[in-house]
């Protein structure tokens, strides 16, 4: 069996990496022996494999390689435009693979996978939305182009649990339905999200009401921050993440906010501050570490700890949660990680994935929108959560069992969507079984 994973990101979002780090689990845990592809942002030449599983670009991120010119770029838009054209033909079905030996090497090996699978899935994430815009049209016709190409090449989709939405253009919400409408299973992790896509015209016995699969990571790694950081066993251990997502006036304010909380939190003589760089991609310079470096420079305590590498993944990064008191989160992956290992955590909402996710988990009174935070409401949230902190964990062992195991949903609906695939079967003849990944 076959299976391709698209619209994939890179690992620099350690966020998205824990999301496709399970779904590779649940992958083989339900298609044993099966073999994987990954079609996503990151250059084969440059990153190979991930979890032991060969990547192999993908259209998307041909089209967009910010190191080519603007020409170079539009041209490579218009021949991706020319592909889906000419899929959207009668019987085109067994002429794609032909059509796929014409084109650059990274666009076919992307085509050459979906057209070969038995199962094209989409792992988790929070990308599929889009502005009032041209460029969203662009964005959503390339997110949409692999799932429009599958079904062309008759091939199942699962797509795992997702964000979606706002599509505010005519022409966005068509190409969700003839993409996203046509897989057998889009599962999504929030309500909001849900009712977004019926609202686009997604019909409804195809949407799988789920949970984020970050609530299903398993942290592979052992690392003692503390120790590392030089951070006392006794002393309260903070964790902020960041993010640049607004007009200047509105970040401005943003980090206005986060500066006069973490002044606030130092002014406790036991209490350590840690900037955590949760997304450090290049692609449009989303980069955490921007951010924080404006906040470093503008605090200065020795017990404000600013973590710059770009080399630790998403085992590392995510080793750092258990070992904190307090988590005010931007990156809403790292406000998973921590109440996953039931640390108190404020959020800072940038998407309606944060809201949608904590209002499931009675959580929602320590949400703030990014837009509108100020130093004293953030503040006075911090004291709030700091003041209770056994109430807050309380909260969670009541509520977060049962909905983390809900994340485990994505392997029945596997299931459900090849059901000519059993659930345990050997590899194919002449294709080697994947490396299995061990956990801790």
């Amino acid at each position: 069996m076959r299976i391709a994973l698209v619209n994939v990101f890179e690992r620099g979002n350690r966020g998205d990496a824990a999301l496709l780090s399970v779904t590779i689990r649940q992958l083989r845990q339900t298609f044993p022996g099966a073999e994987l592809s990954i079609a996503g942002f990151e250059r084969p030449e440059d990153r190979p494999e991930f979890d032991g599983v060969p990547t192999l670009g993908s259209i998307r991120r041909y089209v967009g390689d910010e190191d080519t010119g603007r020409v170079t770029r539009v041209t490579r838009k218009v021949l991706t435009l020319g592909v889906a054209a000419f899929a959207a033909l009668p019987g085109t079905r067994h002429t794609l693979p032909v059509l796929a030996r014409l084109l650059p090497a990274e666009m076919r090996r992307e085509l050459t996978a979906i057209a070969r699978a038995d199962l094209v899935v989409g792992p988790g994430g929070g990308y599929v939305n889009a502005r009032d815009d041209f460029p969203s049209d662009i964005n959503i016709a390339l997110l949409t182009l692999p799932l429009w190409l599958a079904h062309r090449c008759r091939v199942p989709v699962a797509l795992g649990p997702q964000s979606y939405g706002p599509f505010p253009r005519r022409f966005q919400r068509a190409l969700l339905r003839r993409s996203v409408g046509r897989a057998d299973r889009v599962m999504t992790r929030e309500s909001i999200s849900a009712e977004r896509l019926e609202a686009a015209g997604v019909p409804r016995e195809r949407i799988v009401r789920s949970v984020d699969a970050a609530f299903a990571f398993t942290i592979g790694s052992r690392r003692d921050w503390r120790a590392e950081l030089g951070i006392p066993a006794d002393a309260t251990m903070v964790l902020m993440t960041t993010k640049d997502d607004l007009p200047p006036d509105g970040q401005a304010a943003y980090e206005e906010a986060l500066t006069a909380a973490v002044r606030h939190m130092l002014a406790r003589p036991d209490c350590h501050v840690v900037l955590v760089p949760q997304v450090t991609c290049g692609f449009q310079d989303d980069d955490d570490r921007i951010v924080n470096a404006r906040l470093a420079a503008a605090v200065s305590s020795p017990r404000l700890h600013v973590l710059d590498d770009d080399r630790l993944d998403h085992h590392d990064v995510s080793a750092l949660y258990p070992c904190a008191d307090y988590i005010i989160g931007t990156r809403f992956h790292a406000v998973i990680f921590g109440l996953i290992a039931r640390v108190p955590c404020v959020a800072i909402e940038y998407d309606h994935k944060t809201s949608g996710i904590m209002r499931d988990l009675g959580l929602e009174r320590w949400v703030v929108h990014m837009a509108d935070v100020r130093p004293g409401q953030l503040i006075g949230l911090i004291e709030e959560m700091m003041t209770a902190p056994d109430a807050y964990r309380s909260h969670l062992d009541a509520v977060l069992p049962g909905y983390a195991e809900r994340a485990t949903d994505f392997v029945e609906n596997l299931r459900r969507t090849v059901p000519a695939v059993p659930a345990v079967a050997a590899a194919a003849p002449g294709v080697a079984a994947t490396r299995e990944v061990v956990g801790p």
